[in-house]
């Protein structure tokens, strides 16, 4: 039989046997490419995709696929770390014709905004029960942290927005979008004939939005405090300081996994860490956290673990990146 091709994902795949069948995985989107036991049941191949916004896949074509030059278009970047309006170079390539490049900072670069599901979406509460609440749930978490995130729990998608050069010819055109930090992703979007404009992202409340309030979405300069070790805390106290004119705000990528209890007196820092579940945390990845606002100068002190019956445990150190 024939072997389906993977649609609008752009990560590595990888085979997958499961018993007599066998899976082609892009986490979380996965194609079923050999039923054996179709020979006893009839049964056609399986065809399954998540769709990119609850991913962290990224997609091979622009939202909308067809545009005119000059029109807006959404890119689904993936899950990206280093993309932001201030770090990425925009490279697209008509064709035919000279590649237009965006700087970083072009107002064309129009938002980059990192997309995240619902706390109540099946996605996350699936795989936090262990089961499916809808078809095939539970697979797509574990695929995505298998294949994406290599099991970080703190899920996003990058998503793009940007005006189409109004000099592009019709016919296929590539988009590259490179971050400082080395981060990469391609896209591509079918030109067609037409004046095209770009979006006014007009609203009901706000009339049109204005390029800061698009703004207010995207990230803001943050530390990520990052752990290692080779065993998971009950729980953790860590002090920093910092410059005294620093504005701190401590943000938990993931409430649902741990509780973050935090006190700044301008110059220290006092972060508490608990699991949200008493049964514990169950990865230092999870343990990650972010230090944002206006903060200078940050530097650890001290970190304080303990296990759950209050043993000291000395061998977990953290980062901040």
């Amino acid at each position: 039989m024939g072997t389906w091709g993977v649609v609008g994902c752009a990560v590595r795949t990888a085979k997958l046997s499961v018993g007599k069948e066998s899976y082609l995985l892009c986490a979380p989107c996965f194609i079923k490419i050999e039923e054996t036991a179709m020979k006893k049941k009839g049964i056609l191949v399986l065809l399954i995709i998540l769709l990119l916004a609850l991913s962290g896949c990224s997609g091979r074509n622009a939202f909308h696929q067809y545009a005119r030059a000059g029109d807006t278009v959404a890119l689904a970047a993936g899950w990206k770390h280093s993309f932001s309006k201030d770090s990425i170079t925009v490279t697209i390539t008509p064709a035919g014709g000279t590649p237009v490049v965006y700087a970083p900072n072009d107002d064309r670069i129009r938002a980059v905004v990192n997309l995240y599901p619902d706390p109540l979406s099946s996605l996350v509460v699936s795989d936090q029960v262990g089961t499916d609440l809808t078809p095939f749930s539970r697979t797509y978490s574990d695929l995505l942290n298998f294949v994406v995130t290599d099991n970080d729990n703190d899920w996003w998608e990058t998503s793009v927005f940007i005006d189409l050069p109004v000099s592009l010819t019709v016919g296929p055109a590539k988009i590259k979008i490179a971050s400082a930090a080395g981060e990469t992703y391609s896209s591509s979007v079918e030109i067609i004939a037409g004046a095209g404009s770009a979006n006014a992202f007009d609203t009901y409340e706000a009339s049109v939005l204005n390029s800061y309030m698009i703004a207010t979405l995207e990230r803001v300069a943050h530390h990520t405090i990052r752990f290692s070790g080779d065993t998971v805390p009950y729980a953790m106290q860590l002090e920093f300081n910092h410059q005294p004119s620093s504005l701190v705000h401590v943000a938990n990528p993931r409430g649902d996994l741990k509780n973050l209890a935090w006190t700044d007196d301008g110059t220290n820092l006092r972060v508490v860490m608990t699991p949200a579940n008493l049964g514990g945390i169950d990865s230092l990845k999870d343990c990650k956290f972010y230090v944002a606002g206006q903060v200078n100068g940050l530097s650890l002190l001290s970190l304080k673990a303990v296990d759950r019956n209050g043993n000291a445990i000395t061998t977990v150190t953290a980062v901040i990146d």
